[in-house]
């Protein structure tokens, strides 16, 4: 599971929360291979460039930072299986014979471990959600 549940800042500075949320899913997507726009993939060399805004009531940056260390290394894994199967590669896309950016979808199962399972499911978007609110009372 990819975590999001961050700790909250609140008298200094954090990462945009909404940033962060919208980057994981779209690694979420990634990683699924649900996302197969290589404009949309995100690659190892994507999530290492990443910037967010910086707010008041940001998630911890050092946390996020942490977790998105942790997802690089799942992220330049599947970027060498893309890499394999298409020959050469561009910032871990895939580059067919004309130049084009290419993503092939994998034809075998990423091996994830356990902690990504559950990610997405009803379950983990109803504990994220008790834990949104759970903040704000």
């Amino acid at each position: 599971m990819i975590t999001t549940d961050f700790s909250r800042t609140f008298l200094r500075e954090g990462y945009d929360m909404s940033e962060v949320r919208a980057f994981l899913a779209d690694v979420e997507r990634t990683i699924t291979g649900a996302q197969t726009d290589p404009e949309k993939v995100i690659t190892a060399q994507k999530a290492t460039d990443v910037e967010f805004t910086v707010r008041l009531r940001g998630f911890d940056q050092e946390e996020v930072d942490t977790e998105i260390d942790r997802l690089i290394e799942v992220l330049r894994h599947l970027d060498d299986k893309r890499a394999q199967r298409s020959g050469d590669s561009v910032d871990g896309v895939g580059v067919s014979d004309s130049g084009q950016p290419v993503v092939t979808p994998d034809t075998e199962p990423v091996e994830m471990p356990d902690e990504y399972a559950d990610f997405g499911t009803p379950e983990a978007v109803d504990q994220i959600l008790r834990s949104m609110t759970q903040e704000k009372e």
